[in-house]
């Protein structure tokens, strides 16, 4: 028996969930969930530091196995404290991580200032988000 015009499962390959991460950050933070909603420096700085991202929930490889043409970063979270935001991604391939990076423009130069995370907090987003602002000397 033949059944033309259906896909099997093997056809489609399902969107490994994004991590929700909860946790309640030390600094005064407004969030945000996608990439759209970074203003286009920031964005363009942390395309310019992580290289080509997928947008929270999109695909993205998250393995070392490539089946299809996708980024191997994935956003995770933003938000904004002060002058700084900062951002939440994945990176996919043969060794995963999270990171978390702060970026911040200067007003009258334009440019963009990036620190990121050293991973010492063992990959607790929440925590390097908090050290990095911390060290960045925002207010609460």
């Amino acid at each position: 028996m033949t059944l033309s015009g259906c896909a099997s499962a093997h056809d489609r390959e399902p969107v490994p969930a994004t991590p929700e991460i909860a946790c309640t950050l030390r600094h005064k933070v407004e969030i945000v969930d996608t990439l759209k909603a970074l203003p286009r420096p920031v964005r363009t700085a942390l395309l310019q530091q992580a290289g080509a991202i997928a947008d929270r929930g999109e695909f993205f490889n998250a393995g070392d196995a490539v089946s299809r043409p996708a980024p191997f970063n994935r956003f995770i979270r933003a938000g904004k404290s002060g002058n700084w935001w900062f951002v939440w991604y994945e990176h996919g391939g043969i060794a995963y991580w999270r990171e978390a990076l702060l970026l911040s423009a200067n007003p009258r130069s334009g440019e963009i200032a990036v620190r990121t995370s050293d991973r010492a907090s063992g990959g607790d987003l929440c925590t390097a988000t908090d050290q990095l602002l911390d060290g960045a000397g925002t207010k609460d």
